[in-house]
């Protein structure tokens, strides 16, 4: 059966209902009680950076961005641990979860992560290196008390954001552009990368998390973009006869690299702020 966005919401509709339900046992005296959040994103910090958008890839290219943006969304949180993550927790729902669930459908491993805490429902434009990486704080958003243990998101084609997305986005769901320098070789490079559906090349999920979502605070997701160039070998780009930045074109070496790293698990990771202050300023997340 071909998975559309209408049955990924209606599957998704589903369990935030189920959530739902905690909460009214909450009112009761058991299960979750309702809770008001706010959903936010900021860029996480390479291990021994200070700036956002530079490292150095597990190829030995020292990387620095100038230009990332992209457009992402709807994101889910769940109580249940990624089966994806190494804990013993995860390595034994992923146990459970190979007994209980046929692996040819998608939709039943993606939803196995239980219990929806809180939800974004829409799409939004994300500029990682905005303000020096300055968060930006999406709104408000109705949940259930609980540790979120999961996330789940949609990396979404140019289209789904209207004119404005698309011009942003230069018609792409991803825009990176930066230096890479290995060995005093320097390649200035681009990428557009795209998404479109079906839902199955879109999907980011089983995001390892372990957030404590309550009143008041911000559960931020944070891309990652120094995972996203694992394993990109950036002399393997043709540079073109005229100079300029390399197009990291869709047969290249480096665009499969990131279309492949930006959909795994570990190109996001979530952090809690317990509350923002109006006109208070919160620098990039470093990665611990």
């Amino acid at each position: 059966m071909r998975t559309t966005r209408r049955t990924f919401a209606r599957w998704l509709g589903t369990g935030l209902l189920t959530g739902m339900g905690g909460v009214r046992c909450g009112l009761s005296g058991t299960g979750g009680r309702p809770v008001t959040f706010q959903m936010g994103l900021r860029t996480a910090l390479a291990p021994g950076e200070a700036q956002v958008g530079r490292f150095t890839t597990d190829t030995g290219w020292q990387v620095e961005l100038t230009v990332a943006r992209m457009l992402l969304g709807p994101i889910y949180l769940f109580e249940n641990p990624s089966p994806l993550q190494g804990s013993r927790p995860g390595r034994l729902w992923r146990g459970m979860g190979e007994l209980l669930l046929p692996t040819a459908h998608a939709h039943e491993t993606f939803f196995s992560g239980g219990r929806v805490l809180g939800e974004w429902d829409r799409e939004v434009v994300f500029d990682l290196l905005a303000g020096e990486g300055a968060p930006l704080v999406l709104g408000r958003s109705p949940g259930i008390a609980g540790t979120v243990r999961s996330f789940s998101l949609l990396l979404q084609p140019a289209s789904a954001g209207g004119p404005g997305a698309a011009a942003a986005l230069e018609g792409h769901s991803v825009v990176l552009e930066g230096m890479a320098s290995r060995e005093g070789h320097t390649v200035a490079f681009r990428a557009g990368l795209d998404f479109p559906p079906p839902l199955e090349m879109q999907r980011v999920e089983f995001v390892p998390s372990e957030v404590a979502l309550d009143d008041e605070g911000v559960f931020f997701v944070e891309p990652k973009p120094h995972a996203w160039f694992s394993g990109t070998h950036f002399d393997r780009l043709e540079a073109p006869e005229g100079g300029g930045p390399v197009l990291a074109a869709p047969e290249s070496q480096v665009y499969r690299a990131l279309f492949i790293n930006l959909r795994r698990h570990t190109a996001f990771t979530s952090a809690w702020v317990p509350e923002v202050k109006e006109g208070m300023g919160m620098a990039a997340h470093k990665e611990r």
